[in-house]
């Protein structure tokens, strides 16, 4: 027999299952919430060019460089490629960096769309799957990077669609969707390393379906053979890297860890200040019943007819991604709960139907409560830049970026208000000209630099972060302008090499009292 034939073979159910074991969903209702998800995301998905790796995977894109200088774990091949397609397709039509940014619109709404299926997959209930789906997304993080040209909704979108295999599988004991599952999952490590945190589960339940003869050993070869068709974007690029150094133990670790983050990813110590920092955003995401319900649904769900392997695979799940996220020492670590979120969501479901079905003369108020508090959750990220300004939440942690408002930035879901990046790279490119130099003290705002630099056409623009003093005085001289871009508006640390800086909206420029520049 064939591989084909064992694929073929491995995709056939074993045996005929009743309906209401692996029951079916319309497809217009999928499709109704993901147009709505979609039409949010787009309408108020960020029209500029980006600050730090959002921006960054943009020039990428657009220079077609697949290997980050950082590793190759922050290199994201399958969002890579997604953008590559995207630009190539719409980059006449919109902006470039639009045209990437709508491809995270696409993946957060079709997680938005998966979680609602599962939900009411999982519950038979259409309210609580609105709940679980609506819940997450007005999430303000998961709100934030479905309008931002990041990974992560691609991360959730991809972990949404495995989990519901599995649960489809734990309920059946089809080996197919298993076999989809570990597509899934593949896809998800081509993306971000994120994907990998539940390979090991994949692993588990393959071999847990021998051990229990719910399917034979042959079945291993189209899990293994989906699952590296997946990853295969990834695994192609740590392939090049290794023929290009020779040293498959380097591109090993900078698979894993990228160059400079083995020690914050393998951390098992947890800080004081970076959990603050996490409990402090899981509520921001949920200022309405959503935790309430959440918790309900951890100690109800045992009510709802699901399998004992899918409740044990659900909650393995979550807690793998959420020690991962609450351990990894970054200061924007909490954009690693998205994952999380998308898991929570499921026991929220559960939490809302069970509630919907219990007796008492408060549920009626209470699902109308949850419901109206819901609703007016945009309403809450509306005011929480003022209200987080007023009480000075930030202190001396704001960062005073040029032309950026840090409580809009960090506190408001929707980005299309948010445009600093963007204007300061077209700033800093129409100061220096053609053929200046633009000196950038924060890395967070190259990539706006370059970004402008491309679309302007300015292939002579020199962008550096450390240019040698004796270089610049001779530029100087020679009239060529050298344009500074500070990591704090108001305090320059790069000390003028001749001459002054001066001050240009949120930028300086040098002004030499021998050229008059």
């Amino acid at each position: 027999m064939s591989i084909h034939d064992l694929i073929i073979d491995a995709t056939t159910e074993l045996a005929p299952q009743p309906d209401d074991i692996l029951p079916r969903m319309p497809i217009s209702q999928w499709l109704t919430i993901f147009g709505a998800a979609f039409a949010l995301y787009a309408v108020t998905a960020n029209r500029g060019i980006q600050w730090q790796d959002a921006g960054l995977h943009v020039v990428r894109i657009l220079e077609h460089t697949p290997e980050n200088s950082l590793g190759l774990a922050l290199s994201h091949p399958l969002h890579h490629w997604l953008g590559r397609i995207s630009v190539a397709l719409f980059g006449g039509i919109i902006e470039p960096c639009l045209a990437v940014t709508l491809i995270s619109a696409l993946a957060g709404a079709i997680t938005i769309a998966n979680v609602f299926g599962c939900s009411l997959w999982l519950t038979k209930s259409r309210a609580a799957a609105l709940f679980a789906a609506g819940s997450l997304a007005l999430a303000h993080t998961f709100w934030q990077f479905a309008t931002l040209s990041e990974t992560y909704t691609i991360t959730t979108a991809l972990l949404s669609s495995e989990v519901w295999c599995v649960i489809a599988y734990a309920q059946s004991n089809r080996a197919r969707l298993l076999s989809f599952a570990f597509l899934f999952n593949g896809l998800g490590v081509a993306n971000h390393m994120l994907g990998a945190l539940t390979t090991p589960v994949l692993v588990v339940l393959s071999i847990q379906g021998v051990w229990t003869r719910k399917f034979r050993a042959r079945h291993f070869i189209p899990q293994a053979a989906f699952w590296f068709i997946g990853a295969s974007p990834y695994l192609w690029l740590i392939a090049a890297h290794w023929m290009r150094t020779g040293a498959l133990d380097e591109a090993i670790h900078s698979a894993l860890f990228g160059n400079a983050f083995a020690d914050r990813a393998l951390n098992t110590h947890l800080n004081g200040q970076s959990l603050g920092r996490v409990v402090a955003f899981i509520i921001l995401n949920f200022p309405n019943l959503f935790l309430p319900f959440t918790i309900f649904g951890l100690m109800t769900m045992k009510k709802f007819r699901i399998s004992r392997l899918a409740r044990r695979a659900l909650w393995v799940a979550l807690v793998i991604h959420f020690l991962f996220a609450i351990r990894y020492t970054v200061i924007d670590e909490y954009t690693f709960l998205l994952p999380t979120y998308v898991l929570l969501g499921l026991f929220a479901a559960f939490g809302f139907a069970a509630a919907a079905g219990a007796d008492g003369k408060h549920r009626r108020g209470l699902l109308m409560i949850a419901r109206a508090l819901l609703f007016m959750t945009p309403l809450f990220y509306f005011v929480a830049p003022s209200l987080a300004r007023h009480f000075q939440v930030l202190g001396a942690d704001a960062r005073h970026k040029p032309y950026r408002d840090d409580y809009v930035y960090l506190f408001t879901p929707w980005t299309v208000v948010e445009h600093s990046a963007d204007r300061l790279g077209r700033h800093a490119t129409e100061l220096a000209g053609e053929r200046g130099v633009v000196v950038i003290e924060d890395l967070m705002a190259e990539p706006a630099v370059r970004y402008w630099a491309i679309r302007k056409g300015r292939k002579d623009l020199m962008i550096t972060q450390d240019s040698p003093t004796c270089l610049v005085i001779e530029l100087a001289h020679r009239g060529v302008p050298i344009v500074l871009v500070p990591a704090r508006t108001n305090e320059p640390r790069t000390v003028a090499p001749i001459g002054h800086w001066r001050r240009d909206g949120d930028l300086y420029v040098l002004e030499s009292a021998e050229t008059g520049n």
